[in-house]
């Protein structure tokens, strides 16, 4: 078991998309996304930028890992392909690859532009991780984030970490998520910290 922590400076509830019984990371983060593997952990934590550096948002357990296609096809994850005239949950589904005749479509989603026109550097960006991760073994805080105890700071990326860190205590990393577990148990806490944006 490895692990990857990232910092989150926008939290919409796209990436991660932590609703249904699966918390899934399918865009952003090409290299986590293409690296991680079935048992190791996913720690993200806020940024400077939104105040939240050190404050835990979510962590998980990859539990499977898909392709887009897969995730594409599979019957699970229907629901978490947008639904742009629905709730915030459905606005921000994340299933928005797939590919017909060898071409990428990109639906019309939180990481399209306005209207539906594909977003050629989302495309490229999502689509070089390769891979989706999914979690039924996650807690997801949001705006309910919890500062991290000094005990397992070493877990988080610092000010100086611009994309992510590898986790390197895995025993520590373990013991952190069992802690969080402990306090919250599994599944959805609070709503994405950017929804106060629609308030």
């Amino acid at each position: 078991m490895g692990g990857y922590a990232y910092k989150i400076t926008r939290d919409y509830g796209f990436a991660p998309n932590p609703f249904g019984e699966y918390c899934s990371l399918a865009c952003c983060k090409p290299n986590i996304r293409k690296k991680a593997a079935a048992g190791d952990l996913i720690i993200g934590t806020g940024a400077k930028a939104n105040d939240l550096l050190y404050h835990l948002i979510f962590i998980m357990r990859v539990t499977e890992k898909l392709t887009f296609q897969e995730y594409w096809e599979d019957k699970r994850f229907a629901y978490k392909k947008p639904v742009l005239n629905g709730s915030r949950k459905q606005v921000h589904g994340d299933n928005i690859y797939h590919n017909v005749d060898d071409v990428w479509c990109q639906l019309d989603s939180h990481h399209s532009r306005l209207g539906g026109e594909v977003n050629e550097g989302n495309l490229k960006q999502d689509l070089r991780g390769e891979y989706i991760l999914l979690s039924n073994s996650f807690v997801y805080l949001g705006d309910q984030n919890m500062e991290v105890p000094q005990k397992y700071r070493e877990l988080c990326p610092s000010i100086k970490h611009r994309d992510y860190i590898t986790i390197r205590n895995t025993e520590l990393a373990e013991e952190f998520f069992q802690y969080t577990v402990g306090n919250y148990g599994l599944g959805v806490i609070g709503d994405p910290v950017n929804w106060k944006e629609y308030d």
